[in-house]
């Protein structure tokens, strides 16, 4: 029950953050590992360089999205209570008070400019995950790239990165 629940969530938040306001980054910082790829409505993305890798046709990396203000930050979270409160345990969501961000472990087929979320890991304020998903890679689904998304944007730096 918990893999769909994350796998709707997930699919939620990408949808809402493939919308036209997103901006690239201009000036690409580094920290580690973690690019900063774009800034969509309040949520900084940002790829791991260290995690890219191919593996035939297809390519794996972490994205990371940051939620810089409250109200985005409440956005990601109501949408985790409303869950729990359809399965009747509105109190499971209270690991969510100090919410800060995510990653998303994700695999991309290049070739048909589409990728899917194998996993999301949510974090708080301090770095101490509050939660992995794993979602069974036959259940979940593809989702196409559109143009000028954030989708769009980390897309392509994956599958372009080294080449």
């Amino acid at each position: 029950m918990m893999k769909y629940f994350y796998t709707i969530i997930t699919c939620s938040l990408l949808l809402l953050t493939g919308c036209q306001t997103t901006q690239v980054s201009n000036n690409i910082q580094k920290a580690d590992s973690w690019f900063n790829v774009a800034l969509a409505e309040d949520v900084e993305i940002y790829t791991d360089t260290a995690s890219i890798r191919h593996e035939g046709a297809l390519m794996y990396a972490r994205e990371k999205r940051v939620y810089i203000t409250p109200e985005s930050k409440k956005l990601y979270v109501d949408k985790i209570r409303a869950e729990y409160a359809k399965m009747g345990k509105p109190e499971k969501a209270e690991k969510w008070n100090d919410f800060s961000y995510c990653i998303y472990e994700c695999e991309y087929e290049c070739v048909n400019k589409r990728f899917r979320v194998l996993s999301v890991e949510d974090f708080d304020s301090t770095g101490k995950r509050i939660a992995k998903t794993i979602s069974p890679k036959k259940q979940v689904r593809w989702l196409n790239v559109d143009n000028e998304t954030v989708g769009d944007y980390t897309f392509f730096f994956v599958c372009d990165y080294g080449q």
